[in-house]
């Protein structure tokens, strides 16, 4: 214990627990590195952005506010926000995922899934934020944010109200 109550101990100590926090900081940090372009998806309809309306269902103003939306998180936090919209997808979690991973986003990125025709929804969170923001809040948010919306077929608002929700939280994540 004496050990314990040297000065140059604790300073050594001192300077493990900051290499430590700055360790912690760099690894809750987005990745530095230049916006990826979304690729062309081989889907009818689909542009090169991370909006993906395959079922035709939203309107021009709302791809242009996501994009918008998109531009800005990318400034802020290195982070994006696909959405993709479908007809009739056995597994929507998988095409969530699979869409991202085509859109190449990474892990502290969202993808939001509609499945139109069998009145689903679905929000997947990129790897390194699943911590952080786990399963069970990708379902409160999706429902919290999305179901009124959705019910009454108004895909537009819905997706924009989540995504809102979504930019929000990574303005508290990244403070």
């Amino acid at each position: 214990m004496k050990l314990l109550k040297k000065q140059g101990v604790a300073w050594i100590i001192t300077i493990v627990m900051v290499i430590a926090a700055i360790g912690i900081g760099y690894a809750k940090a987005p990745v530095n590195n230049p916006k990826p372009q979304a690729p062309q998806p081989d889907l009818p309809g689909a542009s090169a952005s991370y909006v993906w309306d395959n079922a035709k269902v939203l309107s021009d103003r709302t791809e242009r506010e996501l994009n918008e939306r998109n531009d800005r998180l990318w400034e802020r936090y290195s982070a994006s926000i696909g959405v993709v919209t479908c007809d009739d997808v056995d597994d929507l979690g998988g095409y969530a995922m699979q869409c991202a991973g085509d859109m190449g986003l990474g892990g502290y990125d969202f993808v939001v899934a509609l499945d139109i025709e069998d009145e689903n929804y679905w929000l997947v969170q990129g790897d390194d934020i699943r911590r952080d923001f786990t399963d069970q809040m990708c379902s409160d948010y999706a429902y919290d944010y999305m179901e009124d919306y959705f019910a009454r077929g108004d895909y537009d608002n819905a997706v924009l109200d989540l995504t809102e929700a979504l930019e929000d939280w990574y303005g508290d994540y990244y403070g």
